[in-house]
């Protein structure tokens, strides 16, 4: 890679905190990436991007054992948090299906992903999820150029996440027949923070849909089809970013 390659052609790497002109040292990991996986040498232009919005033309000033010493140059681009403010309750599942989602909420512009057990959830939370959805999170921002991260909660019961507040609360029901997106979002100016909430494998119970209703979440029906867990929580996903951001660029 040579140093002259355009800013789009060069590596990206994580420094959460880093100043422009002021020495930084690479984590651990991201040192092993630069220098083991990639074989970057010092002197070489790097991109390096401080998770808070700025995204830095920088240059590998030394490599150790100890570690990797970098230095941002100069300011890139700048990118506004995102706007309107988009979380989603996903179920936890099996496989590997949340780390998936989870990446796709990340290209998809999702501000916020809280994993949720219900009535029907089989999937067991494990001690490190949290941990290993981060790590997903950030190895496809890095991918797909965003600068804010994604924010990752540890697993909620439905009751706790139905007393969060939002301007839309709305959750995909296989027996919702009325009540469609396109509906409920005629008017996308007027919501601030969204609340999207899709189900496990099986669904929503009627008691839990009832509940969801007293708590002031939509239901919406997403076509005349049932979809897997995953296909509705990513067909929903795909549709709030049409509505809500690219439409805007």
């Amino acid at each position: 890679m040579d140093n002259a390659c355009p800013a789009q052609s060069l590596a990206r790497f994580l420094a959460p905190g880093i100043t422009p002109n002021k020495p930084y040292l690479l984590s651990a990991e991201e040192s092993h990436h630069l220098k083991d996986v990639l074989r970057l040498k010092a002197g070489k232009k790097i991109i390096l991007l401080d998770l808070a919005g700025r995204e830095f033309l920088g240059e590998i000033l030394k490599i150790t054992r100890e570690g990797t010493l970098v230095k941002a140059l100069t300011l890139l681009r700048r990118e506004d948090p995102l706007f309107p403010q988009v979380i989603f309750l996903v179920p936890l599942l099996k496989k590997d299906w949340l780390s998936f989602l989870v990446e796709k909420a990340v290209e998809l512009s999702v501000t916020e992903i809280v994993p949720v057990i219900t009535e029907r959830t089989v999937a067991k939370p494990k001690e490190n999820l949290v941990k290993k959805l981060e790590k997903r999170a950030l190895q496809s921002l890095k991918q797909c150029r965003r600068l804010w991260p994604l924010k990752i909660n540890t697993p909620q019961s439905l009751a706790q996440v139905a007393e969060m507040d939002a301007d839309l609360k709305i959750f995909a029901y296989e027996k919702e027949r009325e009540k469609n997106l396109k509906e409920i979002l005629k008017a996308p100016s007027a919501f601030k923070k969204i609340l999207v909430l899709t189900g496990p494998e099986g669904g929503f119970s009627e008691k839990e849909a009832a509940f969801l209703c007293e708590k002031g979440f939509i239901p919406t029906c997403l076509g005349q089809y049932i979809l897997r867990a995953e296909t509705a929580a990513m067909y929903l996903m795909s549709i709030i970013h049409f509505m809500f951001f690219l439409q805007k660029s």
